[in-house]
């Protein structure tokens, strides 16, 4: 990477940081630090080098320059400041101007600015405001500023950074008042309070004045109006609506924080100016007095009484995830306002301009005036996955179409990366070609095994046995997973079950060493016994749960969706008290989601009906409860023409158009593995005038980059017998987290319903219980060959680890390995005849050369391996540093013997012979 050329800063003026501290001076260094100021930024912090953009601010000089400022990389907590201008009224912009808040000289530390203002004071200056943290280095972010005192000229400067709180950050510009002073906002998040910093001598020195905290709090981003009595106006933004208060004596006190009375807004900055002809000018998502569910319908207002009552509605832009106008009014009284839109994805900055007259008249009339100017888009780099796959600009994909009946298409399968291909993270699973260059060996899939002791849990208590009261209404005799989840958690070493007390009912928890025997654990809480939640409004229709090992705020460690009406998201500790409801978007009744640890997101998997039924459609976000807006949710998938009907004869209406029920997945070793519930019908209707269940199976699909599905195997993994008197007769479901690992097996839990109570009681949702099936640890798919000897090479691939370890069966046959450079040439002593013969059943077993150590000669190198297999079957390969096999892939919702999520231990775990699947 091109290291950026650090400018030396001019110092202007004697700025001084003023605010007493309370902080000992070893807590300040590490937000103290000077900021690294590039001045001549490099072609690293250009629109194509950068993946996002957030609004910061903008505003106008004397001789009629326009300044923008947005971050680098969108909202993310080590995103930095890039300043842009324009000199012909906003049509173009220049490339980066400055940067601040990179790499430091070394290039081996980071500071971060994630949130401050532009702001022309009456002087003609130019100053900017940002926060500042280490990344790495805890403790508070504090304010800072810089200033430009000839801002329209061809090569401004700026003087020495200054740090004039200790712990603070500003969202909003200042205010000048009637008496001369300058009132800056500084929000203080350590202790969530708002405060007023003070300039009495035109800039030179910040003060404090006086502080208000908010209830409800969420980041302040305070803003001041001057009224006409002579009072501060105060507005902030908190958990719900926007609260107010007033001040008469110029910001040292104020009257108790109550909510709005005359403006209302989603979760999000807005804009409130005093305008030359006297009006206020209010800019926000939506009408004054209403609260939208998403960010969207950028619109303009304005009071002629002091904020009393609005007036007008300018629309500047309709779409979602519009946000954080900002702007100022031009001295010929043309308003400015910058604003962005989708900062991870479409990534751009628009300006908008218009008048007063436009406003009051709900559309533009002015001559001048023009909305959604891009003044900025982010447009790369594309993201590289962990395993080479670059990912395109626009992520999600939103091209897939909900009426085709193709199969979707995989872009990585039909383009695999060009450079070779990482293999450091997991195990390398032998699912489709991806790593494949050249093979006649032949792939079987496999499906899972159902265990002899299915079920290993069904009803038992009155909740469970009972009638159902909701949703269904008279169905007994049922415990179900309905995504529930199944963890081990490490914490306390056993297995953690979610699941539904009864057909709707309350959300309940077991536990277990062994996954055979459960146990209902009386937990104390106030819905009685083994119930976390009641039925109703706190565990609805249909429940979600991830138990998240690896959560770093322990309140969250329980992550929770259910659907009463609409879905909710909530946290918990430990399911005792649980966080405030976060409503989602509108979907169908039958919604789940799961982590992808490879991108770090959380994706919801959302049930939605579409031109062919039931189906799913996508969202993501890096934080769980802010995943809640599903307004940016695209088509996803659904059953397609490879998903054949159910055949006559075998299960009441056959024939009916297979639809997607549901979709789940894990990471499992170094892909995603997808469980998809497909359903074979019969309608509703028809199941509950028979009184038996619907018929769905469980089928599998990989993904390599989170998104696209390879399915090749549309067989049943798991399937329902369709026989009358069976436990798992029709309508089987899996559960979050999808499987566990244990005794080298992978363990996959399951709801099957018979449709028939002990109480002789028929139902299509009755005589629900929980089984159990497995499959070989990485059984999926393997690469067989017969007494002929068969080969495989790989695509070029690269590593960093020096042990290559296979997964194995092959106890009456023969496999060797050896290590080929681009050419197809043998690569040092890692030859075929050198490899010590593999003969052996076993799921990891370590391939070793005579004479060589290790493959530390291979590492960091780029090469291909060629296996060359008799009489066996391959299920994988992997090369890690670890001598004992250690994969550092995933393993799904984990297992005994594993400290999370991921395999640190390798041998650490059973190494008894593996069952066949």
């Amino acid at each position: 990477m091109m290291r950026p050329a650090l400018a030396l800063i001019a110092i202007i003026g004697a700025l001084t940081m003023s605010e007493p501290s309370s902080l000992a001076q070893s807590e300040l260094d590490a937000t103290m630090e000077p900021p690294v100021i590039i001045t001549a930024p490099g072609p690293e912090f250009r629109d194509e080098a950068r993946p996002g953009a957030m609004i910061i601010g903008m505003d106008r000089t004397p001789k009629g320059r326009l300044w923008g400022c947005w971050t680098g990389a969108g909202d993310k907590p080590d995103t930095y400041f890039i300043l842009a201008t324009s000199d012909d009224d906003g049509a173009t912009w220049s490339k980066p101007r400055l940067v601040v808040g990179a790499l430091d000289p070394s290039g081996k530390r980071q500071r971060s600015a994630l949130v401050g203002n532009l702001w022309a004071d009456p002087l003609g200056r130019l100053w900017l405001f940002f926060d500042q943290a280490v990344v790495g280095v805890p403790g508070p972010r504090a304010d800072w500023l810089i200033r430009c005192d000839n801002p329209d000229a061809d090569a401004p400067v700026w003087s020495k950074p200054v740090c004039f709180a200790n712990e603070g950050c500003t969202l909003n510009k200042p205010t000048v008042l009637s008496n001369g002073d300058w009132l800056l906002p500084v929000s203080k998040w350590a202790e969530k309070t708002a405060w007023v910093y003070v300039s009495t001598d035109q800039g030179k020195s910040w003060n404090p004045r006086g502080r208000v905290k908010f209830p409800d709090w969420n980041f302040d981003e305070h803003m001041f109006v001057e009224l006409r009595d002579g009072r501060l106006w105060l507005l902030a933004r908190t958990q719900g609506n926007p609260h107010e208060c007033f001040s008469t004596d110029r910001g040292k006190t104020w009257s108790e924080p109550e909510p709005a009375a005359t403006v209302q807004n989603v979760n999000a900055r807005f804009f409130l100016r005093r305008l030359a002809s006297g009006r206020i000018l209010l800019v926000k998502n939506g009408p004054p007095t209403e609260r939208l569910s998403k960010r969207s319908h950028m619109s303009a207002y304005l009071s002629e009484d002091d904020g009393q009552t609005w007036r007008g509605g300018l629309l500047l832009d309709e779409r979602s995830s519009v946000s954080y106008p900002d702007g100022f009014q031009a001295p010929d009284g043309l308003i400015y306002i910058l604003y962005d839109w989708n900062r991870h994805t479409d990534a751009e900055i628009l300006l908008a301009k218009f008048r007063e007259e436009d406003v009051l008249a709900g559309k533009l009339v002015s001559k001048d005036a023009k909305l959604q100017m891009l003044a900025n888009k982010a447009t790369g780099p594309k993201p590289i996955l962990y395993n080479g796959i670059e990912l395109p600009y626009e992520w999600p994909p939103r091209h897939l179409d909900p009426a085709s009946t193709e199969p979707m298409p995989v872009p990585y399968l039909r383009r695999p990366p060009k450079a070779s291909i990482p293999i450091d993270v997991g195990r390398q699973l032998f699912v489709d070609d991806f790593l494949i260059e050249k093979v006649d060996m032949k792939r079987t899939f496999h499906q899972a095994q159902k265990h002899a002791a299915s079920p290993v849990f069904k009803a038992e208590t009155t909740n469970e046995m009972g009638a159902s009261s909701s949703g269904g209404r008279g169905q007994e005799a049922t415990c179900y997973l309905g995504h529930g989840g199944v963890f081990f958690d490490p914490r306390d070493g056993v297995f953690k079950m979610f699941y539904t007390a009864g057909w709707r009912g309350g959300l309940a928890l077991a536990t277990s060493r062994d996954l055979l025997h459960w146990t209902r654990p009386d937990l104390g809480f106030p819905p009685g016994g083994n119930r976390l939640l009641a039925q109703g409004n706190d565990a609805g229709h249909d429940n979600c749960v991830w138990l998240d090992v690896n959560a770093k705020r322990p309140e969250e460690r329980i992550k929770f969706l259910t659907h009463w009406g609409s879905h909710v998201l909530k946290t918990s500790a430990d399911g005792r008290e649980w966080s405030q409801a976060v409503t989602t978007g509108s979907a169908g009744d039958y919604c789940s989601f799961f982590l992808n640890p490879f991108r770090h997101v959380w994706v919801f998997s959302i049930k939605q009906g579409g031109p062919r039924g039931r189906c799913r459609y996508y969202a993501e976000s890096s934080d769980f409860l802010t995943g809640a807006d599903w307004s940016r949710a695209v088509y996803w998938t659904n059953a397609d023409r490879l998903d054949k009907p159910e055949p006559e004869g075998r299960y009441p209406g056959a024939g009916e158009p297979t639809q997607l029920y549901s979709l789940n997945a894990v990471a499992y070793e170094s892909v995603l593995l997808g469980q998809f519930y497909i359903h074979r019908g019969p309608n509703n209707r028809l199941c509950d005038q028979g009184q038996f269940p619907k018929l769905t199976d469980l089928c599998l699909g990989f993904s390599r980059d989170g998104f696209h599905w390879h399915r090749p195997d549309r067989r049943a993994f798991i399937a329902g017998t369709r026989k009358e008197g069976d436990w798992d007769r029709a309508y089987l479901h899996g559960t979050a987290g999808v499987c566990v690992v244990m005794d080298d097996k992978l363990w996959f839990p399951y709801t099957g319903f018979s449709g028939i109570a002990p109480s002789g009681k028929r139902g299509m949702y009755t005589g629900g219980a929980i089984g159990l099936a497995t499959l070989r640890r990485d059984g999926f798919a393997s690469m067989d060959a017969g007494e002929k000897p068969a080969t495989l090479t790989t695509r070029p691939i690269k590593f960093s680890g020096e042990h290559l370890f296979v997964n194995l069966d092959a106890p009456r046959g023969e496999l060797r390995v050896e290590v080929l450079t681009l050419e197809d040439k043998n690569y040092g002593p890692f030859t075929a005849e050198k490899c010590v013969p593999l003969r052996c059943d076993s799921t990891r077993q370590r391939v070793t050369w005579r004479g060589v150590e290790s493959l530390a000669r291979a590492s960091n190198k780029n090469v291909r391996l060629r296996f060359t297999l008799t009489n066996g079957s391959l299920y994988s390969f992997w090369v890690t540093s670890d001598p004992n096999g250690a994969s550092h892939g995933y393993v799904a919702a984990g297992g005994p013997g594993f400290r999370g999520v991921v395999d640190s231990v390798g041998a650490g775990i059973s190494s008894a012979p593996a069952q066949r699947p």
